[in-house]
């Protein structure tokens, strides 16, 4: 890339308002990481926190005069034009600015994933999970017989009643493996579904409710296919283009883990699915569960109809691909992480997973709202959406379900992630 000339005089470029912000320590100092989530690699840029600061000062107005004024002025520290300049520049060298160019390798990026009839893995070979097929299911096998996990090895054949929805963790594998594999031994200990409704989080929650894909979903045991008649079925109930905000599932993860693991539990013969991704709710309602809000719980109720009538011929899975707690500093909390607050967690993590259990929606969504939302509960909209199709195509019969784990798991950059697997019969 070559090296861009900022005028002194002029207005630097604004800092990009959709990077990933990660404070940490590095050898006991603190240190920023930025990253852009619409790359195609894991790559960082460290900032020390004056660093940060003077970024935080580009707005797309100020000259590089102007910052290092105002960051006397904020700091208390002195620093030259020359040595913020050269903080500008690493931040440009890296794509973070909102410029021209950057602009267009987004664009090219996006013209590029709408045009490619496959959602290309984003984490395979990249830190997420090994791409090879052989390396991969030793991974994804040792999860089977970790001290977390079921401690034994897939089933052989299934010895369950069929399951009408499943709970898995979106944690990355590294943290939650044991967690994925009692959710993946369950389905295997179940007939295979015909067709699978995927339910995961969009965790830049865009402005569609539930935002839709087509593309297949790569994984390296072969791409996720997508059941068309299904997916038109689900369409006609919704009051907008579901693809209009398909670009979230470029770079989403909790939908490609559960991927993964489908086409590893079932290879060739895994079902078809309809990709959802679910976003935040709580825009439409802050206080009252979704149910509350028309057009969300006529599009609920019609879509709960349209699967239940696909039911009555196959069997349908609802698959939920969320974690739950999110609390610490990272998070935006002002808290100390005690073992009194992780047992707090779990305490009230328990609670509302046995309303979910029991599929009772809106008192989960209430139980988890209270107290203004304390736990950060990523997942919310998305098991929400799950509990109420799962009770949909149970046909009146009373399906319940069973807790097969609960985790916790540190954030690297301060602060504590719970998650779950259960299973619906």
């Amino acid at each position: 890339m070559s090296e861009t000339l900022f005028s002194p005089e002029d207005p630097l470029p604004p800092l990009r308002g959709d990077l990933e912000i990660v404070p940490i320590e590095h050898e006991g100092k603190p240190v920023f990481l930025l990253r852009d989530c619409e790359a195609d690699d894991d790559k960082t840029l460290a900032l020390s926190p004056g660093g940060m600061a003077a970024a935080t000062l580009l707005d797309g107005r100020r000259s590089i005069q102007e910052i290092a004024r105002l960051f006397t002025k904020e700091t208390g520290s002195i620093v030259g034009p020359a040595e913020l300049l050269a903080v500008v520049r690493q931040l440009d060298a890296a794509g973070l600015l909102d410029t021209q160019a950057a602009r267009a390798r987004l664009k090219a990026r996006f013209e590029t994933f709408l045009k490619n009839p496959v959602r290309k893995a984003m984490l395979q070979g990249r830190g997420g999970y090994p791409s090879a097929p052989l390396e991969l299911a030793a991974f994804l096998g040792g999860f089977f017989r970790d001290a977390k996990g079921p401690g034994r090895p897939l089933p052989d054949a299934p010895t369950k009643p069929a399951a009408l929805g499943l709970v898995s963790p979106h944690i990355d594998l590294n943290r939650g493996g044991p967690a994925y594999a009692w959710a993946y031994s369950a389905l295997a200990d179940s007939p295979p579904p015909d067709v699978i409704v995927a339910l995961g989080v969009a965790h830049r929650s865009p402005n569609s409710p539930w935002a839709f894909t087509r593309k297949a979903y790569e994984t390296p045991y072969g791409a996720m296919a997508v059941d068309e008649k299904l997916y038109e079925d689900i369409k006609g109930a919704l009051w907008y283009d579901p693809l209009d905000d398909e670009w979230v599932h470029q770079r989403e993860h909790s939908l490609e883990f559960q991927a993964l693991w489908l086409r590893y539990l079932w290879r060739d013969k895994t079902p078809p699915w309809v990709p959802i991704l679910c976003s935040s709710f709580e825009r439409f309602t802050q206080d009252k569960p979704p149910s509350t809000v028309a057009t969300v719980e006529q599009a609920l109720k019609d879509i709960g109809a349209k699967l239940a009538a696909r039911a009555k011929s196959q069997r349908v899975l609802i698959l939920a691909g969320v974690d739950l707690a999110h609390v610490g500093p990272h998070f935006g909390d002002d808290v100390e992480l005690t073992p009194e607050v992780e047992q707090k967690i779990e305490r009230e993590d328990r609670a509302s997973l046995d309303l979910a259990l029991a599929l009772d929606a809106d008192a989960f969504y209430l139980s988890v709202i209270k107290d203004d939302h304390w736990r950060h509960v990523c997942g919310l909209s998305a098991l929400y959406t799950s509990l109420r199709w799962i009770k949909a195509i149970s046909g009146g019969a009373a399906a319940k379900g069973e807790l097969l784990t609960y985790g916790q798991a540190p954030d690297p950059a301060g602060g504590i992630v719970s998650f779950t697997s259960a299973v619906f019969r």
